[in-house]
């Protein structure tokens, strides 16, 4: 793809950025309609427990009150649109300490915590398990009963094979076989959860939050509430305070709207930062039993995972499990391929999407065990992995489909150069001292956008020209603060030979935007992108039509750039799109404006390939690790906006180093109470804690794809703890297989 382009590859500053600096961007918590109450929910102090008798007058007696809601009213099936999951609004079996009891709206927060505390429960307590194999027992627990497509705890089992694992293993000269267990981490955007639901006398919804979705969260509280899409509206905000997966749909919404209806007026439900640490979704911890069989020379020819993936106690996602067997088969060429995974309800926080949802606890799993196996052989990491990656041509056994493009080799040889690949010790925690330094490597794929043969991944566009030559664009998805208010622009811009500066944007606001899917799983600059791109060649398309007719120049030997319609070799001969809109021969009264709309196709399925090297420092006394720098290489296909594709890898290491060496949402092993939920005790990086970052764009351009992108917000994170984990393994030779890698444990296995 040879395109000489004019503002895709650039990057100017980010639409509404000089809100943010100035501190006049509007997030949902800014939004003050007329009469606004406050919501605050009641939560529940026991893990388990079947609610006998529920007593609110004390509650609604308290001045201020306006309104109290508890399963009685709000015992509504709520089903996110992703795979089998659903919840209740209100239920009377809570399943999870803190999960949701009873809600209060009043004039103020204040009033309506000291009406909590006057709703009085009777608790039937029932048995609890947080452990995840231990739900997979017989006689364990059932955490959901009521759900008879639910094997006791068991809510996604899947096995998927490819060749014959059996029989690789019987081909192999050495067989691994190795447990690897990840933690239960939390998303910490900036910006808490928050919500804002108003009636109007019409019984007409509307409803503000900060989502990642605007339209399949209004399908699903339209089938919670039972009235018709058309009479809600939900809108999502222009400004997000990040996402990372945890801003996407909960029965939270139907208890808000609850509430507004039973009170008469807008209501505001605001979590604090500890409720969003324990009752939003968390990262799922999960258990991966891995066998690998390998020849002398380092070729792999058998590969099996059985994993656990705890899913909590309402999965956002149902096919968190089933999803994992996807990342086995995009990387590396193996012929025989075996998973078998359970995603298992546990009595704990909620789980669901986070920054490459299972693909980034597997390939802790798949990359540390490389690390294991090239050392057990003797063979350099770096080479194994490039003697065994799926090159260009290579079928991809997921779904029969070769790979199109890959920055892969490329993207592990600038790496290794950068980190000092040369320098790494040939055999791992070889180097004296009590201080040693270790260098390691992790490789990622990632599905997306999630496209197999049987769906579709659709974006759509409108975009409309008003009469001074300015457009307007209009998508259904939300921007969550990685820029794709501008980059979406930028594509526009681009296809129409406009100028960034004309074009203003629109998003996610179901009564005024076209159809969106989601902003997540890494699809919307190839997904919503495409369907901006043919939208603006259709508009483009027509305004040379218009200018044709004006110059007296046929269609074929006019262009437009930065706003200018001219014809080619006569550069002086030109009407910018204002002109040709404004000229007599084209306005008849009124705006004139010109609308076109478009939907797009992903055409095929687009694996992102890339590498993470990281340089650690360990203190063998004290089992201090501290990373000294970390070099992201990622094939992107293209950077549309080349300065937010560096935010997103630099804001991935920070998000995989706390992964692999701080981050875990503690329990009570006995209540389930949460241990750390706030920031004072969760431990996330802060900027002068973070080490060197270097970051590499390799761009082969995907001939599939708008301008040929890949998608990078998930990926961003995806290889960061490997690396980590195995440069420690490098520095000590101590293999680390349970995150997050703390000093207890890396004394724990340096002790013996």
């Amino acid at each position: 793809m040879d395109e000489k382009l004019s503002v895709v590859g650039t990057s100017p500053p980010m639409k509404g950025s000089g809100e943010r600096v100035k501190g006049t961007a509007v997030y949902t918590v800014d939004l003050q309609p007329p009469g606004m109450l406050h919501a605050k929910m009641l939560r529940s102090i026991h893990a388990h427990a079947r609610i006998r008798g529920i007593d609110t007058s004390r509650a609604e007696a308290l001045p201020g009150v306006k309104a109290v809601i508890t399963h009685r009213e709000a015992k509504i099936l709520y089903k996110p649109t992703h795979g089998s999951a659903r919840e209740y609004g209100l239920d009377d079996r809570v399943r999870y300490y803190g999960d949701k009891v009873a809600a209060v709206a009043a004039v103020s927060e204040e009033v309506a915590e000291e009406a909590l505390v006057l709703i009085d429960v009777e608790y039937e307590v029932l048995p609890a398990v947080f452990d995840m194999e231990e739900a997979l027992k017989h006689g364990a627990p059932v955490i959901h009963p009521e759900r008879e497509d639910v094997d006791g705890n068991v809510l996604d089992f899947s096995v998927q094979e490819w060749g014959d694992v059996e029989e690789g293993f019987l081909e192999a000269d050495n067989v691994f076989e190795n447990r690897y267990t990840t933690s239960r981490v939390c998303h910490c955007a900036m910006e808490p959860h928050a919500m804002l639901a108003s009636w109007d006398g019409d019984g007409n919804l509307t409803m503000w939050s900060s989502e990642q979705t605007a339209f399949m969260i209004r399908d699903s509280l339209s089938e919670a509430l039972g009235i018709p899409r058309s009479k809600i509206r939900f809108i999502v905000p222009p400004h997000v305070g990040g996402g990372f997966g945890g801003k996407y749909e909960s029965a939270e919404k139907i208890v808000v709207a609850l509430l507004a209806r039973k009170a008469g007026r807008p209501v505001m439900l605001r979590l604090s930062r500890e409720e969003v640490f324990h009752t939003t979704r968390t990262r799922s911890p999960c258990v991966f039993e891995t066998k690998t069989g390998v020849k002398r020379d380092g070729t792999l020819v058998a590969r099996q995972v059985k994993a656990v993936v705890d899913i909590g106690s309402y999965a956002w996602g149902g096919i968190m499990a089933s999803r994992a067997a996807s990342y086995m088969t995009l990387l590396y060429r193996c012929p025989n391929i075996k998973y078998v995974g359970h995603g298992v309800y546990t009595n704990t926080p909620p789980s669901g999407a986070m920054r490459g949802f299972t693909s980034t606890p597997i390939h802790f799993a798949m990359e540390s065990e490389i690390d294991e196996i090239a050392c057990a052989i003797g063979m350099d990491p770096k080479e194994f992995r490039l003697k065994n990656q799926l090159h260009v041509g290579d079928i991809i056994p997921l779904n029969g489909k070769p790979v199109t493009s890959s920055g892969l080799r490329e993207a592990v040889l600038k790496g290794g150069d950068a980190i000092g690949w040369e320098r790494r010790q040939k055999t791992p925690g070889a180097e004296g001292g009590t201080i040693k330094r270790g260098i390691g490597m992790a490789c990622y794929s990632h599905y997306a956008p999630m496209l197999k043969d049987t769906e579709r991944s659709v974006g759509n566009a409108v975009l409309k020209v008003n009469i001074d030559g300015s457009f307007h664009l209009l998508l259904g998805v939300p921007d969550i603060g990685q820029g794709l208010r501008t980059v979406m622009a930028q594509i526009a811009a681009e296809a129409l030979g406009g100028r960034l500066d004309k074009i203003s944007v629109t998003l996610a606001d179901t009564s005024t935007t076209p159809w969106g899917t989601t902003t997540a799983a890494s699809r919307s600059t190839m997904e919503t992108g495409g369907a901006v791109k043919t939208a603006a060649e259709q508009m483009k398309g027509r305004l040379l039509e218009l200018a044709s007719g004006i110059m007296n120049v046929p269609v074929e030997d006019l262009d437009a750039k930065e706003g200018i319609i001219s014809a080619k070799g006569v550069p002086e001969q030109k009407l910018t799109f204002g002109d040709v809109l404004r000229h007599p021969d084209v306005f008849h009264g009124g705006d004139n404006v010109i609308v076109k709309e478009a939907t797009y196709n992903v055409p095929t399925f687009v694996p992102p390939y890339g590498t993470a090297f990281a340089e650690v420092e360990v203190d063998t006394e004290t089992g201090m690790v501290r990373v000294l720098k970390i070099v992201a290489a990622s094939d992107i296909g293209r950077a549309i906006h080349p300065r937010s594709v560096e935010g997103q890898l630099e804001g991935g290491m920070q998000m995989g180093i706390g992964y692999a060496l701080t981050e875990e949402l503690k329990l009570h092993p006995e209540t389930g109470e949460p241990l750390n939920n706030s920031f004072l005790d969760y431990k996330v990086l802060r900027a002068a804690e973070m080490p060197e970052m270097e970051v590499i764009l390799v761009e082969p351009v995907e001939p599939n794809t708008v301008y040929g992108v890949k998608g990078i917000g998930e990926m961003a994170v995806i290889p960061i703890a490997p690396a980590v984990r195995n440069a420690v393994y490098n520095a000590t030779g101590a293999a680390m297989r349970e995150l997050p890698i703390t000093s207890e444990k890396i004394l724990r296995a340096l002790r013996g």
